[in-house]
């Protein structure tokens, strides 16, 4: 067996071995919740889904900008004085935007958390859809923080700062940006309505475990 061989192996290995510490960490906080008192609701969804209803969560919102785009008194239809440039700033931004939303999400939970332990980056392998996930429990609040603020950020901000400003541009950048963040709406949608205590993100699947205080369940620890 050659060394290359030897090394690719042994990043598999590795790899497979942080997976399965992951797996077994979210195990441990589902298993304590539980133990807690608190009834579980899996609310994942798969990619195929989280896309179409995600972009269904977009709409009114994509709707509103293109409305305010069309309503502007003075347009300015580029932010630079040629079409090259334009089109190569274009394709630049929409391809920062998808590094720079899963950041936003790391930014977010850190921020409320007070730490980046437990947030993690990856790719899921057939869709090649990157993701950011955190390991340990929120209340909904702190969740919906970092789940919605690249929608908030590069999504609403960018719109409004196009609006504001009658820059066309930033208001397409906007408009895209939220509609990558038609999932994130769809998951903040599902923790909304699901009224949880706690919320467990899923390490890799689209979405999270909702836990709520079961009915007549007694504290741990209170007689």
């Amino acid at each position: 067996m050659t060394v290359r061989a030897q090394g690719g192996r042994s990043r598999r290995e590795k790899k497979r071995a942080r997976e399965e510490a992951r797996f077994a960490r979210f195990e441990a906080y589902r298993a304590e919740l539980i133990a807690q008192g608190f009834a579980e609701k899996d609310c994942t969804v798969s990619i195929l889904r989280a896309n179409l209803l995600g972009l269904a969560c977009a709409l009114p919102f994509l709707a509103a900008a293109i409305v305010g785009a069309v309503l502007l008194p003075d347009k300015i239809l580029m932010c630079t004085g040629s079409l090259f440039t334009e089109l190569f700033l274009l394709a630049a931004v929409f391809l920062v935007s998808l590094p720079a939303h899963e950041g936003l999400h790391a930014l977010g939970w850190a921020a409320v958390r007070g730490s980046f332990r437990g947030i993690r980056f990856g790719i899921l392998g057939r869709s090649l859809s990157p993701y950011c996930a955190v390991e340990a429990p929120f209340t909904r609040g702190r969740y919906l923080v970092g789940s919605l603020a690249p929608f908030a950020v590069l999504g609403v901000g960018l719109c409004a700062a196009g609006l504001g400003t009658g820059l066309v541009p930033l208001v397409v950048y906007g408009a895209y940006n939220i509609a990558c963040a038609g999932g994130d709406l769809l998951v903040a949608l599902k923790v909304l309505c699901s009224r949880a205590e706690r919320v467990l993100d899923h390490p890799v699947r689209c979405g999270f475990y909702a836990y709520r205080r079961a009915e007549n369940a007694r504290v741990p620890g209170s007689g």
